[in-house]
This record gives C-alpha cells, structure tokens and sequence, in this order.
C-alpha cells in the first residue's frame, strides 16, 4: 500500500498517479507561497485510489483550515467529489461533526445531501431534518419537506407526516402541502392524499374546495378514474351553478373531456335534463355532440333531432340536416 511520505514526481508516476493527480499534489505543497499545506496534509489525499477531483476537494477542505479529523470525515474513496464537496461545506459553513454526519453517508447522492445540510444551517430542528434525511426520498422530495419547515410558511409536524411519505412524487407532495396553505381542513387534504391521484388530479381537487364546493360534490369527481380535464369538467359544472343531479348526467369515465364539455355546456345554456339526454352517450364523439347541442339550442323539438342524432352520422352530415330545418 502506497504511502506518501515526500515528493518525488517519478515515484509517484510509478505508483500510477495521472499527471492530474500528480498537480493536485504539487498544489498542496507548493502552490501558494506560505500558505503551503504540510507533507501529513498532503499524505491525506495523495493516493492513487482518489481521483483528481477527490484530491482537489480534500486540498480545498485543508485550505479553508479544516482540521485534520474534519478532513478526514470525507477523504474517502468511497464519496465522489461533489458529495465531498457537500460535507466539506457543511463543516465550514458551522455545523458540529454530529449534524455532519446526518448526512456523510454514501447512501445519499450530493443533492440530497444538500437538502440535508441546508436544513441543519437553516436551524431546523433534529426532529423534523431526520424525518426527510433518508434516501427513500429524492431531493426535490426533500426539498419540499425541507421548505415546508424552514420555508416562508411553516406547517406542523401533523400536517406533514400526512405527505412526507416517498410514494408521493415532488410535485404531489406541492399539492398537498398547497392544500393547507390554502386553510383546508386535514380532512379536505386527506381526500386526495392518495398517490394514486396524478398531481394535476390533486390540482383539480383541491381547486375545488378552494372555490368553496362541499365535499359532496367534490367526491363525485375524486376518483382516480377521472383524468385531470374530466374532473375539471365537473368541477366548471358545479362551480357554473348545475345541481348535483345535472353533473351526474355526465359525470362517468367513458365520456372524453370534450364530450363531458357538451353535455356540460347544454345544461348551462338552459337545456332540460331529457334534451341532453338524447345526445350524452359515449356513441357520440364531441363534434357530433356539438352539432346535436346547436339545434337543440336553436329550437327544434326532441323529434326533429331525433331524426339525426344518430352515431353513424358523422358532424358534417348532422350539420346539413340541421340547417335544413331551420330553413
């Protein structure tokens, strides 16, 4: 095992040291005048197992007059040199060797860790850091429960636990933590804290309750069967003023969007329940419900618009039927 005991370029090119690792010990020893590291320091992280890189950020941790032990909390192989680069800075950013090594661990990659580390020096407590230090969660996921303590706003532990769970993807855990800032009850977020709800699912849910639905309403649309655009089809019928009843006429999942939109859109433009029946079926797609819509909208009775409100008739041919009649 090589141990480095004094400089000799030759030496060390036979103990396979790169040119590149070769300078980062040079640089050590005689790179600055009287700002020299010693030949201990150097010894530290001459060793033809660390990279460059590695050897640079070990060089860097003694420059900034780490010591000795400090150093070597991450003068290790087995970190890369940006998660080196993450301990080093915790230790001289302040924190203690013990909130360190909260995260010095290869178990965490260098942006979790410092999520990690900008929690300690943002004076979080042990408590609520531990609850996100762990690799099960990715650092976006972190970094939501990290701003969800230190952040502009602060939100109890109980509010939290309900999304810091690692099947909630970043952008779910947003939605949920939006959800009390936005003063919803634990039991409005409960409703959509489900990992099975897309995050614009929980946008559409959580929208809901914002703009004052009751929870009636907002659980007929609750369902992971429903894409995002279809529970906001439901949600633009309750919110347009349409009674629980109306929305029921088309809210079921084998209705697209569109065609949801149609059905919605007849029944707020003064359409009775029985004439938007006669097109609020799956067999139609949207622009043969919108041909459909306009004549009812126009005035022709039921039975006028029986006679094309048919699915083998494509929206051209309803089209010209219609405007036939209203000749």
């Amino acid at each position: 095992m090589f141990k480095f005991v004094k400089y000799d370029s030759e030496e060390l090119q036979k103990e396979g040291f790169s040119e590149a690792q070769i300078a980062e010990i040079e640089e050590g020893l005689f790179g600055e005048i009287l700002k020299n590291l010693s030949v201990e320091q150097v010894a530290v992280y001459a060793d033809p197992k660390l990279t460059s890189k590695q050897m640079r950020q070990i060089r860097w941790g003694f420059k900034m007059h780490l010591t000795m032990e400090q150093v070597r909390l991450y003068a290790d192989p087995k970190f890369d040199a940006e998660q080196m680069c993450e301990i080093e800075l915790g230790i001289e950013k302040g924190l203690t060797m013990e909130q360190v090594k909260l995260y010095a661990d290869t178990k965490f990659n260098d942006s979790q860790m410092l999520q990690i580390r900008q929690g300690l020096q943002n004076n979080l407590t042990e408590e609520q850091v531990r609850l996100y230090a762990d690799p099960k969660f990715d650092a976006d996921q972190m970094a939501i429960l990290r701003e969800s303590f230190g952040g502009i706003y602060q939100y109890p532990m109980e509010q939290v636990m309900i999304y810091a769970d690692p099947k909630f993807t970043a952008k779910q855990m947003w939605e949920l933590r939006e959800g009390f800032r936005s003063g919803l009850t634990d039991e409005e977020v409960k409703l959509y804290a489900d990992p099975a709800f897309a995050y614009m699912q929980m946008y559409q849910i959580r929208t809901g309750f914002k703009h004052n639905l009751t929870i009636e309403k907002v659980k007929l649309y609750a369902s992971p069967e429903f894409t995002d655009d279809q529970m906001r089809e439901i949600r633009n019928g309750f919110e347009n003023g349409l009674t629980i009843e109306q929305v029921k006429l088309y809210a079921y999942p084998d209705l697209h969007h569109g065609q949801m939109e149609e059905v919605r859109k007849g029944l707020e433009h003064g359409l009775t329940m029985e004439q938007v029946k006669l097109y609020a079926s799956p067999e139609f797609n949207g622009s043969q419900m919108y041909q459909i819509r306009l004549g009812l909208e126009d005035g022709l009775t039921v039975e006028q618009v029986k006679q094309f409100a048919k699915p083998e008739i494509d929206k051209d041919r309803i089209y010209e039927i219609r405007k036939g009649m209203l000749k």
